[in-house]
């Protein structure tokens, strides 16, 4: 029987059939990268403009039927506990004299933890990862712990862990070291930021501080684990280094493990020592669960194949993840809205979409338009989404001054810097951004709290989408002026809002124009999306689009139909 089926996720035709050498050649020859998957045991054929027609032939010529794939069910796991008494995971807690009494599915954390060792702690952004984690090692005494944190959330980590603990633990904040000032590494608790855990040697890297590798841990933390999701980067070496040891209990936190494409889990699954549950090694996991082949350039991983069955392997092994409209019922529903808003820049945009380089060459100099031939693909993403918001401006102020009309608090989030600075400046409001240290950060976001505080908070969605946390008390209403790559971003940011502690539905409002990018971005978000999603939560899906790759597509098309 010769089957063939169409594979909307990763825009390829997958072809099913006993061995034949004639078919197999025609396959070979129908694109440069039609390959076949020894893992999966089918042959794929991409599909672009020159594949189509030579599919279409094979199809006709060797009677191939079309098969439709069955539905999988989606993912449903059971984290109650077991094999070992709920109550008793109470009691355990309650001994410890926590200051916060931890919710249902915060004890089947903990007692998913004590089951299963290393962990990844996938929760929805808000579910209070931080104070399972803190869980975890005081009911283990796991001393000394050592925890990696991005490094504008270091002085919050201190906060709480001393706000659910007291102060009869020690502990201490690594920063760079000067003449004047020594770290304390004998404390209970050591909190340093990924900056400064790793450093260069050779053509490799190491630890900076020989302590990472000396002291005795017992626990090792990583919050936002996915900035390990790069294996070659120094500061997943140094981490490499810190967990080898076989009796450290290791915690990844991060709530979104999966950024845009299965194959970044792979590393953290290395970190906690579970690949072996997934896959025999690098090369089986790619090619079952990223669609991976040899290209000409190296291994393409960008795929996503059997989603719903890596979800299963991950959630029974090592990964815990639970949506908060899955165990906060009492969380008020986001409300989401997009505002389409005029620009002042349509001349100076069609211009940029027309011609870029000569855009370039009238507004920049010649230089500029010479480096941009080099890689003008980037260049135009970049400068059509730094004109997008330059166009949308007046009508972002327009709209901020409307709601000053009202007593209720607002945050903005952006990117570009310079936006956000003018926009901070014309309304005297406070700004997170780049180059505030996580003391200040946590100082402006005290300070908002207050009641005489600014209405208004603008912020960078780099900046402040982890790691701040408290807005929810005193705010429900947040816009959204410029999207990011990632729909991982977007979680984040909204996160801010939607958390336990938030008594009103949040208003989350996107200002986007039709006449800019943001509509091709918007588009490739909600298709990304649709693959994290299937990841994280065992969903079923249809289709999705590679993000840069989507947007020029968009845009080339909008381009021909003017």
């Amino acid at each position: 029987m010769r089957n063939y089926y169409i594979d909307n996720i990763n825009k390829t035709v997958v072809f099913e059939f006993e061995y034949d050498s004639f078919v197999i050649k025609d396959i070979k020859n129908s694109d440069y990268n039609a390959r076949f998957n020894p893992e999966l045991k089918h042959w794929v054929v991409p599909v672009n403009n020159w594949s189509i027609v030579n599919i279409k032939r094979i199809i006709k010529q060797y009677n191939f039927q079309e098969k439709k794939k069955e539905e999988e069910k989606d993912v449903v796991s059971d984290y109650s506990i077991k094999d070992i008494d709920l109550a008793y995971i109470k009691g355990l807690c309650d001994s410890k004299g926590f200051s916060y009494s931890p919710r249902d599915y915060q004890l089947e954390a903990l007692g998913y933890a004590l089951n299963k060792g290393n962990i990844l702690n996938g929760d929805d952004v808000g579910l209070g990862k931080t104070f399972e984690a803190i869980m975890y090692a005081e009911v283990t005494n796991s001393f000394p712990c050592l925890v990696i944190v991005p490094a504008s959330v270091k002085y919050n980590w201190l906060e709480r862990w001393k706000e659910i603990v007291g102060s009869h633990r020690e502990i201490s904040v690594i920063d760079t070291e000067t003449k004047k000032r020594k770290n304390n590494w004998s404390a209970e608790v050591i909190i340093i930021n990924y900056d400064i855990i790793g450093k260069k040697q050779g053509r490799g890297a190491t630890v900076k501080y020989k302590e990472l590798l000396e002291v005795g841990w017992k626990m090792a933390i990583f919050d936002e684990a996915h900035f390990l999701k790069n294996k070659t980067s120094q500061r997943s070496k140094a981490a490499k280094m810190i967990v080898k040891p076989d009796d450290l209990k290791i915690q990844l936190l991060t709530g979104t493990a999966i950024m845009s494409k299965p194959v970044e889990i792979w590393n953290l699954l290395l970190l906690i020592k579970s690949e072996q549950v997934v896959a025999e090694d690098w090369y089986q996991f790619v090619r079952r669960y990223c669609g991976g082949y040899k290209g000409k350039f190296g291994w393409v991983t960008d795929g996503a194949t059997n989603i719903l069955e890596l979800n299963q392997k991950l959630r029974d092994n090592c990964y815990i993840r639970r949506e908060k409209t899955d165990v906060l019922k009492e969380l008020p529903e986001v409300i989401t809205e997009v505002i389409k808003v005029p620009i002042t820049n349509k001349r100076a945009i069609a211009k940029a979409e027309d011609n870029l380089i000569e855009y370039l060459r009238e507004t920049k100099g010649n230089e500029a338009a010479e480096s941009a031939e080099e890689a003008e693909h980037l260049v135009s993403l970049g400068v059509l989404r730094k004109l997008s918001i330059e166009g949308k401006l007046k009508a972002i102020e327009s709209f901020i001054k409307d709601w000053s009309q009202s007593d209720e608090k607002l945050l903005i989030f952006g990117l570009h810097r310079e936006a956000l600075d003018h926009l901070s400046e014309k309304f005297k409001a406070p700004l997170i951004a780049g180059g505030v240290s996580s003391k200040q950060k946590q100082k402006i976001v005290n300070d908002w709290k207050l009641p005489k505080s600014s209405q208004f908070m603008f912020a960078n969605i780099e900046s402040a989408g982890t790691g701040v946390d408290g807005l929810q008390e005193v705010c429900s209403n947040m816009i959204i002026i410029e999207l990011p790559w990632r729909p991982s971003d977007l979680w984040q940011v909204i996160g801010r809002l939607d958390r336990s502690g938030q008594k009103s539905s949040p208003n989350i409002k996107y200002l986007l124009s039709d006449d800019t990018i943001d509509i091709e971005m918007w588009e490739m978000l909600q298709d990304k999306e649709e693959v994290i999603t299937a990841v994280n939560k065992g969903i079923d899906i249809k289709k999705s689009e590679n993000g840069m790759r989507a947007v020029m597509r968009k845009l080339k098309k909008k381009k021909k139909n003017k």
